[in-house]
C-alpha cells in the first residue's frame, strides 16, 4: 500500500544521534509513513544502525552511496519515494510524537494544499534561528502572491531588507507534495551551503497552495560545526553558485523577488565576511582572502545598495570599490560577526 508520507534523511557521521532521531519517528501517533535512511559513505557506525533498523521494521528502507554529500543524499532518497507527501529530517534532530499526525490533519483539512510549513523549537546553544513568521492558515495561489512572495525571503514590513523572513528557508520545517519537490529539487551540486534556500523557495514559488501552521513539530539541535557554523574556505565561490540559481529561478520568473534575492546576497556577502575575520584573526589577513576570493567570482559586483540600511549600504559600497580592508574593518566595528 502507498504511504501517505515518505520521509528522507541524509546521514552522515551522525551515529550519537541518529537512534534519538529514528525513533522519534518509528514512534509517530501516524504510521502510515516510509522512512528511507541516505547513508551517505558515514566512515562511523551510521550505516549499521541504519541497517539495524530496516531489519526489524518494514517501513525502514536503508540506502547506502558512496560520499557525495546531503543534497546527492536527499535526491538518493526522493527518487525512491512513494509517499503523497515528502518531508525531510536531519539525523542530529528529531520530531514530536504527533508530527506526522497533525500534518495529515492540516492536509486532510485543507483541500490537499501543495506545502505544509509548520514551526520548530531548538534545543542546545544559545544562537536562535528565526522562527515562521507568516501568519497561519490556508493560501491559495492567490494569497501567496499576494501576502507570501513579496515577502517570503526578506519581510521589509518587520526589518527593512535585514535578515528578518517571513519563511525561513529550513527543508525540514516543511511538507512537500510529492510532484512538487521532485520537479523543483536542487539541480546543482556545486550549491553546498543554504541548499535549503534554493529548494524551499521555489518550491513555495511554484505551489498553488499552502498551509501555515505555528505548531512546533520539530526540534533543531544546534551544533557550532554544522555548515552554517562551521568556516567554509570555498563560502564565496559557493555563495556565487546560489546567488546565480536564485536569479535564474526566482528573480528571472517573478521582478517581486529581485531585491529580496539582492538583500539576502548582501546579508550573506556580510556573514562571510565575519567568517573570515573569525578564521584569520586579523582585519589584514581576512581582507586579503576575501578580496581574492571575491575579485575572482565577482560576487559583489552583481549586488546593490539600494533599498538597504545604510550600514548595509555603505558596507556593500566599499566592496563594490574594492576597499576591502575597510569594508573588513567595518564589519569589526560595526556589525560585528555576532549581529549577522
Amino acid at each position: 500500500m502507498t504511504p501517505f508520507f515518505s520521509i528522507v534523511i541524509p546521514i552522515y557521521k551522525a551515529e550519537t544521534y541518529l537512534r534519538q532521531c529514528v525513533d522519534s519517528i518509528l514512534t509517530q501517533s501516524c504510521g502510515d509513513f516510509e522512512l528511507i535512511l541516505v547513508e551517505d559513505g558515514s566512515p562511523d557506525s551510521s550505516g549499521a544502525i541504519c541497517d539495524e533498523y530496516a531489519a526489524r521494521d518494514s517501513r525502514v528502507l536503508a540506502v547506502h552511496q558512496a560520499n557525495a554529500g546531503p543534497t546527492p543524499a536527499r535526491r538518493n532518497g526522493l527518487g525512491r519515494a512513494r509517499g503523497q507527501y515528502v518531508c525531510f529530517a536531519d539525523a542530529d534532530d528529531w520530531v514530536v510524537p504527533q508530527w506526522l499526525e497533525t500534518l495529515r490533519d492540516h492536509i486532510r483539512g485543507n483541500g490537499e494544499p501543495d506545502m505544509v510549513l509548520f514551526d520548530f523549537f531548538q534545543v542546545e546553544g544559545d544562537e536562535h534561528l528565526p522562527p515562521l513568521a507568516a501568519p497561519e492558515g490556508y493560501y491559495d495561489k492567490a494569497r501567496l502572491e499576494r501576502e507570501m512572495y513579496p515577502r517570503m525571503l526578506c519581510d521589509t514590513s518587520r526589518q527593512p531588507f535585514g535578515s528578518a523572513q517571513l519563511v525561513p528557508g529550513y527543508l525540514w520545517s516543511k511538507a512537500f507534495r510529492r510532484e512538487l519537490v521532485a520537479d523543483h529539487f536542487l539541480a546543482d551540486d556545486r550549491i553546498t551551503v543554504f541548499e535549503d534556500v534554493a529548494m524551499v523557495y521555489e518550491c513555495l514559488y511554484h505551489a498553488d497552495s499552502a498551509y501555515v501552521t505555528h505548531q512546533r513539530l520539530y526540534a533543531y539541535r544546534y551544533l557550532p560545526q554544522s555548515n552554517l557554523r562551521h568556516y567554509r574556505p570555498g563560502y564565496f565561490r559557493e555563495m556565487t553558485a546560489l546567488a546565480d540559481y536564485l536569479n535564474a529561478r526566482l528573480t528571472a520568473a517573478d521582478p517581486v523577488f529581485a531585491p529580496q534575492v539582492n538583500a539576502f546576497c548582501v546579508r550573506r556577502l556580510i556573514n562571510g565576511i565575519a567568517g573570515e575575520l573569525a578564521e584569520r584573526g586579523s582585519v589584514a589577513a581576512a581582507a586579503k582572502n576575501a578580496a581574492a576570493v571575491l575579485d575572482e567570482t565577482g560576487y559583489a559586483r552583481r549586488l546593490s545598495p539600494r533599498g538597504m540600511p545604510a550600514a548595509m549600504g555603505l558596507f556593500l559600497q566599499m566592496v563594490k570599490l574594492r576597499l576591502y580592508r575597510t569594508a573588513t574593518a567595518f564589519v569589526k566595528l560595526r556589525m560585528g560577526p555576532d549581529n549577522v
